[in-house]
């Protein structure tokens, strides 16, 4: 009987999709695939100030944004950031319990992009 426990425990610690931490270089990787969709979980306003060019704004504060992000649940690859990193990896954190494929937490967000000093103009849309 405990073993039949154990391999239920392990089944469901490693049945769960991971969330993968990257950088901005891995992510310009990742986004050549044309099954990947980078979302933005800012708000309208931290979105509209400076963005990564092509990405889609889903406030994860919004009480719609399960719903709101659901139709991309088919996509090969998803891509998360905000400002700093954190309300991205929680946002992935949902997905994947919400049973998402291929997650991405693109690490130190926004902040870590500015960092590197790259030019955002030509990152917005």
């Amino acid at each position: 009987m405990k073993k039949l426990i154990i391999l239920f425990f392990l089944n469901s610690i490693f049945s769960q999709q991971q969330i993968f931490d990257i950088d901005y270089k891995k992510m310009s990787d990742i986004i050549e695939n044309e099954s990947t969709v980078v979302v933005d979980v800012r708000t309208a306003d931290e979105f509209d100030s400076f963005r990564i060019k092509n990405s889609i704004n889903i406030d994860y504060y919004s009480k719609n944004f399960l719903d709101s992000i659901s139709s991309y649940k088919e996509k090969k690859n998803i891509i998360l950031y905000c400002r700093s990193g954190r309300r991205s990896y929680y946002a992935a954190k949902l997905l994947q319990e919400k049973g998402f494929n291929k997650i991405y937490n693109l690490k130190g967000g926004i902040l870590e992009v500015k960092k590197k000093n790259l030019d955002f103009k030509s990152l917005n849309n």
